[in-house]
């Protein structure tokens, strides 16, 4: 099971949800999580052109009338929105892989920079809750005993409250399944 970490380009592309069922690895459910972007490269792109052309004439309208140092601002400008942008997508490369097996479930978080963590938990007790005391912050926790992992951070609200279904009927499924064999 190997999965390319997703670019902010190529993201519509990656698929969310993989079961898996073959005899020698059991049955496995994955789901991967990543951070939203609204904007894509080709938006990107043409937000960028937009803003360099209207700098561009804005630029030409100071030369002309002999503010010529204006120029250099504008273009200083328009590196930092580019700057901006890029720094956001390379935060939004952040992958989370939650892999459900009937023995165990494995959280395995890959950062920005390719580095991956592997936490392991016991799939029988586990348990996918929500904690809504904050207002506006919603938090979705993987719940195995006493113990709290918190999960998709980085995900909107809205979409918490389905994930934590989907989660809780896959490892319900996968005990009933584990339970028959």
């Amino acid at each position: 099971m190997n999965r390319s970490k997703p670019k902010f380009h190529d993201t519509p592309a990656i698929q969310r949800w993989f079961h898996d069922k073959s005899p020698e690895n059991g049955e496995t459910i994955v789901i991967t999580l990543w951070p939203y972007r609204s904007l894509s490269l080709r938006g990107f792109r043409i937000l960028m052109a937009v803003l360099a052309s209207l700098m561009s004439l804005i630029g030409l309208g100071f030369y002309l009338i002999g503010a010529w140092p204006v120029v250099g601002f504008l273009g200083l400008e328009i590196f930092i929105v580019w700057y901006a942008f890029k720094w956001n997508y390379r935060s939004g490369q952040l992958v989370e892989t939650v892999a459900i097996t009937p023995q165990q479930v494995d959280i395995i978080r890959t950062d920005w920079r390719g580095r991956s963590k592997t936490i392991c938990l016991n799939g029988v007790w586990i348990k996918a809750e929500l904690d809504t005391k904050e207002k506006k912050k919603c938090r979705l926790y993987l719940r195995h005993h006493a113990n709290k992992l918190e999960i998709g951070a980085f995900m909107p609200p809205a979409e918490k409250p389905s994930l934590a279904v989907a989660l809780n009927e896959a490892f319900a499924r996968l005990r009933y399944d584990s339970k028959i064999v």
